[in-house]
């Protein structure tokens, strides 16, 4: 590799530390939280906690990861477009009052139709997520913003740039009743003009009646949060359950692998459906991300039904092979009698009727002569 090469690689790296940094929110209602946050166990003064504490990757320890990144490939992303639909909202709109629908967006990000309510998780509707940061390689968002029906409910489950999007906040947030966030989050989504009565801030184990019969709770993960260098867990971060009249699903946000996945199965459980972390795992931050042996473990935890796993195939945020959490998770569900749903990006499915669970990456590495392990 050239030296050129390697000095533009850095610029790059530079470029979007500097612009996280100067992304960082100001948190203008942090004095309102304070009452609410100082009887949270799990705040310091300063900071949140998970319940089981985790090294802090600095900019220092994190300096070999960056250099891996820039010199190795490890097919990290495909080198081949991947199949994907035009989201159909006919599909998601057109539901029975007791049916569930969920339709993947890529990465984190979810349309769910849940007993006639709509939610979405985590969206991200842009094909770059931060300043010369990683771009989607699984072809551009495969929906039109205007078309967006009006939306209950978006759940974010943490500020990090891959799963609050600036960008889309500000454009779908006309068509959006109300926003559930972690404690200290608003303030971002009031940045992105979301009126300040449409932002529900949310501590773990909070719980929130929406209607009837219809509840959300946000639950603990292990995990950090921030949006530059000098922030990091200033905001919380979490899971929700999500709890309507006929269905119960959760989304699991990300996570490493923590007993709180039996504590939380303990109190909501069983689920119907899962949306469980699976990518963008490596050993030096095992700790905030699972493996997916451990996905499948998380969900068992739960005492889910079905399992959907998600952050895979969309960003190239990690180092292992864009297909390696398919083929991992799909070895650990099988030894484990877990049913997958694997949709393909964009897809509409309705649970219990047309759930895909084609192993679908398979026939794409073998076409292309890639070799693995079953």
């Amino acid at each position: 590799m050239k030296i050129s090469t390697i000095a533009l690689g850095v610029l790059i790296l530079v470029g979007m530390l500097f612009a996280q940094s100067c992304s960082s929110a100001t948190y203008s209602e942090k004095d309102i939280m304070m009452k609410k946050i100082n009887k949270s166990d799990r705040y310091d003064g300063s900071k949140f906690l998970n319940y089981t504490p985790s090294p802090e990757m600095n900019f220092i320890k994190m300096l070999p990861t960056m250099w891996n990144f820039l010199v190795t490939d490890n097919e990290r992303m495909p080198k081949f477009d991947l199949p994907t639909q035009k989201v159909d909202f006919s599909k998601i709109t057109n539901a029975k009052p007791d049916e569930l629908k969920v339709t993947w967006v890529g990465h984190s990000s979810q349309i769910i139709n849940i007993d006639g309510k709509i939610i979405l998780t985590d969206p991200v509707y842009v094909n770059k997520t931060v300043f010369m940061g990683p771009s989607r390689y699984n072809g551009d968002v495969p929906l039109n913003i205007d078309e967006l029906p009006e939306i209950d409910l978006v759940l974010i489950s943490h500020n990090h740039y891959d799963h609050l999007n600036i960008e889309t906040i500000n454009k779908i947030h006309p068509k959006v009743k109300r926003f559930l966030v972690p404690m200290l989050v608003g303030a971002e989504l009031e940045k992105a003009g979301v009126p300040q009565e449409k932002i529900t801030e949310l501590n773990w184990w909070d719980e929130l009646k929406i209607d009837e019969g219809f509840t959300i709770a946000f639950t603990p993960t292990q995990h950090f949060s921030g949006r530059g260098i000098f922030d990091r867990d200033e905001t919380l971060w979490g899971s929700y359950v999500i709890h309507g009249p006929h269905h119960k699903i959760f989304f699991s946000g990300d996570s490493g692998y923590f007993d709180g996945f039996k504590e939380i199965g303990n109190k909501y459980g069983p689920f119907d459906y899962t949306f469980m972390e699976c990518g963008a795992y490596n050993e030096k931050w095992h700790y905030v991300h699972m493996y997916p042996e451990e996905t499948v473990q998380a969900h068992l935890d739960l005492k889910g039904k079905v399992l959907q796993p998600m952050h895979w195939g969309t960003f190239n945020l990690a180092l292992h092979a864009w297909y390696d959490p398919m083929i991992r998770v799909t070895k650990a569900a099988d030894s484990s009698g877990i049913k997958l749903s694997t949709p393909v990006v964009g897809e509409t499915i309705t649970i219990n009727e047309n759930v895909n669970t084609e192993l679908w990456w398979e026939e794409l590495l073998m076409n292309a002569e890639i070799a693995y392990s079953k």
